[in-house]
């Protein structure tokens, strides 16, 4: 085990995340707002969760504690593979991250 992962809830709903990497550390904290759960997406109530590792975009980390900050987070997802098609971006403006996991569809043009 190299990481930790707490997430805390009131009444069912995530309010604080803990990551922390073992043994010695970094330790992030973050408090959760706005939080969609999978389940709760109608979109994707009956479907299956994809085991494909996520191709990570980071928006807005460039400071010092950004850079802290996208590493500790990278490291919590393994290497993808070259053609997976899943995406998950994390954007940071004014010290609020922005969560997004998306499936993308590569277009080959139009077809008569």
């Amino acid at each position: 085990m190299t990481d930790l992962i707490l997430i805390h809830e009131t009444r069912g709903v995530p309010d604080a995340l803990i990551v922390s990497h073992l043994p010695h550390g970094p330790t992030l904290s973050m408090t959760l707002s706005n939080v969609t759960l999978r389940h709760d997406v109608s979109s994707n109530a009956d479907s299956t969760v994809s085991e494909q590792y996520p191709h990570l975009i980071f928006e807005g980390f460039g400071s010092k504690l950004g850079d802290r900050v996208k590493g500790i987070l990278g490291a919590l997802f393994p290497v993808p593979k070259d053609d997976a098609k899943r995406v998950m971006t994390f954007a940071n403006a004014d010290d609020f991250i922005s969560f997004r996991y998306v499936f993308v569809v590569q277009f080959h043009g139009w077809r008569d």
